[in-house]
């Protein structure tokens, strides 16, 4: 990976340094880890973070710090050799150049809100820590643990369109009509796609904005876990046999389920898959075909990626020892390493 540089100033502005961006493969870990241990063998100090999340200019130069988010990994250098930052993602290489930054998002977001009469600096709070506890965790999970290694016939897939700005609306109705104007355009302007998905995110991030809007995400969360939960048992009493949840979405069999809460709008749902013949390794690691179509799911990157285009793997493939995930986790000493997750 090539990485992008420019002069050092005495008063960096960290949304003007060039980002150079990168999967988790093993030529950028290396890269990476290389950066963090040359800097402190160098004794670079830590960059100081403003409460916003940019470069304090107490910072004393030459500087480094690491930053580790759910959505990404990033080493920040501010040398006499140039300013640069790092990031590296779990997202293919051919989707790095569309990525938009999460803050690049929820500042589109803010401008939105602005046009439409809400101001989000009052909505800040300034214990975002303590509330971020209060948010779920995302429903992952086979019903009861009773469907792995099983196949289905019949089985059909509910999704909630964009169901955490969804949360967000039906808990704080006055984001209706930015979250709608979002929701409407977002085929024709795929930035808006984004920043449905980036901002509830970043509002609870603490390396971003030290989490001011956590509870606007704990409450979008929640509710969207809530319907989940509630459509899970109209589903059963309906007669129907919920297999799993994936997030916003819940697989079930049966006859087909139609009822209050469906349409094709936000805060509602559909059946987006339907007659699918599905098998389950895990919650997160399924296949099933649809008209004929194979589609495998496995959350994260495996070795059997780098093999085989997932367009090509077949039924039964998800059972391939390479075929499990692999992941990264940061060790105290703020390196990267690579672990295999199996399932």
């Amino acid at each position: 990976m090539k990485i992008r540089k420019v002069p050092l100033t005495l008063k960096p502005n960290s949304r003007l340094i060039p980002v150079s961006q990168g999967n988790f493969n093993d030529e950028n870990i290396e890269l990476a880890n290389n950066i963090i241990k040359e800097c402190k063998r160098k004794n670079y100090s830590r960059i100081i973070r403003t409460n916003s999340g940019g470069i304090s200019y107490d910072t004393v130069f030459p500087a480094f710090d690491v930053r580790n988010t759910k959505s990404l990994f990033e080493i920040t250098v501010l040398d006499k050799d140039g300013m640069y930052r790092l990031q590296l993602r779990n997202v293919s290489d051919d989707n790095l150049d569309s990525v938009i930054p999460g803050w690049k998002c929820f500042q589109t977001f803010k401008n939105l809100c602005s046009e439409y009469n809400i101001d989000l600096t009052t909505y800040e709070i300034d214990n975002g820590k303590e509330v971020k506890e209060e948010i779920e965790k995302y429903i992952i999970k086979l019903e009861n643990g009773a469907a792995s290694n099983i196949t289905f016939d019949n089985a059909h897939h509910i999704d909630f369109h964009s169901a955490f700005p969804s949360g967000l609306i039906e808990t704080h109705p006055e984001f209706t009509a930015v979250i709608t104007k979002l929701y409407n355009e977002r085929k024709d302007n795929p930035t808006y796609k984004q920043i449905l998905v980036a901002t509830i995110g970043y509002m609870q991030s603490e390396s971003c904005c030290k989490a001011k809007w956590a509870h606007l995400s704990r409450d979008a969360i929640n509710r969207n876990n809530e319907k989940l939960r509630d459509l899970a048992k109209r589903l059963t009493k309906a007669g129907r046999c919920v297999l799993a949840y994936n997030t916003d979405g819940i697989w079930y069999t049966g006859k087909i389920y139609h009822a209050q809460g469906e349409g094709a709008h936000l805060t509602e749902w559909s059946n987006d898959h339907t007659n699918c013949k599905i098998r389950f390794k895990s919650a997160g690691s399924y296949e099933y075909i649809e008209d004929g179509k194979y589609t495998p799911v496995v959350r994260g990157h495996t070795k059997l990626d780098d093999i085989k285009d997932r367009s090509n793997w077949t039924w039964g493939d998800i059972y391939n020892i390479d075929a499990t995930p692999v992941k990264y986790k940061i060790g105290e000493d703020e390196l990267i390493y690579k672990e295999v997750v199996y399932e």
